[in-house]
This record gives C-alpha cells, structure tokens and sequence, in this order.
C-alpha cells in the first residue's frame, strides 16, 4: 500500500531506551492512515552519519516518511555515540584519550535492545530490518545471531569482505595496512566539507549535482550537526562520530568477514547503487552467493552512489524495498 506523497507523515518521536548499559536513542513513525498488520521497520545507519540520515528534513528525502506513507511503523536506531545516543564518558574526552569507540558487538547489542523495545511497543514477535553500509554488517550479524526476530532483512550498500585500496588508504596505518591508522581515536570530527569532499569522491564526477540535489550536503550536515551540542564551539563547525566502525572496516576491507552468511535464514535483499565505490558489485555477489535463505536477491539501481538514499534516484531505492518487504512471506 503506497498512498499519496501529499498525505500528511506524522511527526518523529525521540524514545529513550536503556541498552547494554547505556542510553540509547531511537526514532520514531507511527503508520499513516490505517496501517495493515505488517511487522514494524527498524533502520540501522552507517559508519560515520546516524539516524537522522533516514529522516532528512526536505521534502521527499526521509526513507522514514516514505515507509510511514505506506502504512508501516518505522524506527531508525542511533547506535551509542552516535546523534541521539552521543552521551558517555569516552566520547565526552578528547578523541586520542581512548580507542575507537562503538565496535560491531556494541553495535548488536544495541540493535538487540532496539529490537526489544520495538517489538513490545508494536506487539509484534519480528521485524523487518534495514541495513546501510557499516549497519549491513551489524544487521546480518544482529539477524544470524537472532534470526527468530527478524522477517525480512534488507542490506543497502552491503559491506562484507572484500580487499578494498581506496579505503585502506584512506583509513589504514601507511606502515601496516591491516591497521588502522594511529591518529584515528575514539571518534572523529565531521564538518560539513567532509561530508561533501566524501560524497563528492564516491560520485566520481566533475558534476556531483547530476546525482544530488545541491543542497543536499548542508541538509545532511545540519541534520547531524544539530544533535551534537559542541558542533558549534570547534572551527569549522564539526560534529563526533564515534570511530568503532572504522576498526571494523580495516577488517573487512582486508578480506576479513566479520559475520557468517551461512546463518542468515530470512528472505534477503542486497541493493546498492551502480556508481558506489565502498560497496562493491564483487563484494555483493560473493555476499549473495555465501547467503543461506532460500529466498535472497541482489538489485542494482542505477544511478547512484554510496548515499543513494538522498539523492536523485531515492525513489526507486525506496520502492525497491518497500516491494520486497509486501511480497508474500515464503
């Protein structure tokens, strides 16, 4: 059921949930109109952008507001460190005072607490789930470890366990590549050129605008940037965001899976865009392949880079998803 892009959303709610010892943020869409009896949505974000990447505030740029249209409860989970969930000690002190915070277990920890919170407030014993980027790999090792809450499993831009130079270059030790680099601490500091400079080299294009939207890069980066209340004290303006997943990714980008496929039982989709450089179309049919549902498919949208999800093209990712998630469950 998709219904009119003029119907009014509901706006987000902000929850507080407890998680493994910390506090933990979670957004929140109630369905429009009458929902069906459909299991609610749980979105897991990136490495380096949280939630609100899911919930853009211009018109037409929230995959929250688009599922909410279709008469779906959604939520988009902050993991700890990140937008909602920003507080703690480590990321209260200076960057190199302690190692990359928020690591793939933490992250699961966290999706499990969300989990738990979703399912009793819809009522419902599973959900669907949606994976982007870094969040792919904590999806699929949320869904192999708990495959008896998740009905559907959705990896946008999969990440799995393909060698990747680009980003060994960008995030690694020069002198041991199967390191991260020594000057990545606890969190790093975004400002708004970096969003643009990264978006801008996965786009690969002298006219970046031919994919997004100009005023894309600044709505993103305010969208984040307002969730952290020292953006505005640093020069330039800069928000945190916590550097654990790019400990991970050292792994994953030397070939190092840090998750089983093989126990991954749902119906399964991987979509990515045909212009994304981070996840790879090599990468996703290897995933595909190694994915033990007898249900799985792979998509490629065209066009589109790594943020798909905001750009030009974002309509045919969401529909994409929405159509897998309203086929018959097998």
């Amino acid at each position: 059921m998709r219904l009119a892009s003029n119907e009014p959303v509901a706006a987000t709610r902000i929850h507080r949930i407890d998680g493994d010892g910390v506090q933990l943020g979670i957004l929140e869409k109630p369905a429009s109109g009458v929902a069906a009896k459909r299991p609610p949505v749980l979105l897991v974000h990136g490495a380096t952008l949280g939630a609100a990447l899911f919930d853009i505030g211009l018109p037409g740029y929230s995959l929250m507001s688009e599922f909410s249209r279709r008469g779906r409860q959604v939520y988009a989970l902050d993991i700890r460190g990140y937008g909602h969930s920003l507080a703690g000690a480590a990321m209260a002190a200076p960057a190199g005072d302690n190692p990359p915070f928020a690591r793939l277990d933490d992250a699961v920890l966290d999706v499990a607490a969300a989990a738990d919170f979703v399912r009793g407030r819809s009522g419902s014993a599973g959900l669907d789930l949606v994976g982007f980027s870094w969040g792919s790999v904590v999806a699929a090792s949320f869904a192999s470890r708990h495959p008896q809450q998740v009905r559907r499993l959705v990896l946008y831009a999969p990440l799995f366990g393909e060698r990747n130079e680009l980003w060994l270059g960008r995030i690694g030790d020069v002198s041991d590549r199967t390191r991260i680099a020594p000057d990545i601490g606890c969190y790093r500091l975004i400002s708004r050129d970096d969003i643009r400079r990264r978006w801008d080299a996965d786009i690969g294009s002298d006219d970046p605008d031919r994919l997004r939207a100009p005023e894309l890069p600044d709505a993103v980066f305010d969208a984040l940037a307002g969730l952290d209340p020292l953006t505005g004290t640093r020069s330039p303006p800069a928000f945190r965001s916590p550097a654990g997943a790019l400990a991970d990714l050292i792994q994953i980008f030397n070939g190092k899976p840090l998750y089983d496929p093989a126990r991954i039982s749902m119906p399964t989709l991987l979509i990515r865009g045909a212009d994304d450089t981070t996840s790879t179309d090599s990468d996703s049919r290897d995933l595909l392949r190694l994915i033990a549902a007898a249900s799985k498919d792979y998509q490629v949208i065209t066009p589109g880079s790594h943020f798909l999800c905001v750009e030009r093209n974002r309509q045919e990712l969401y529909d994409r998803i929405a159509a897998f998630f309203e086929r018959p469950m097998p």
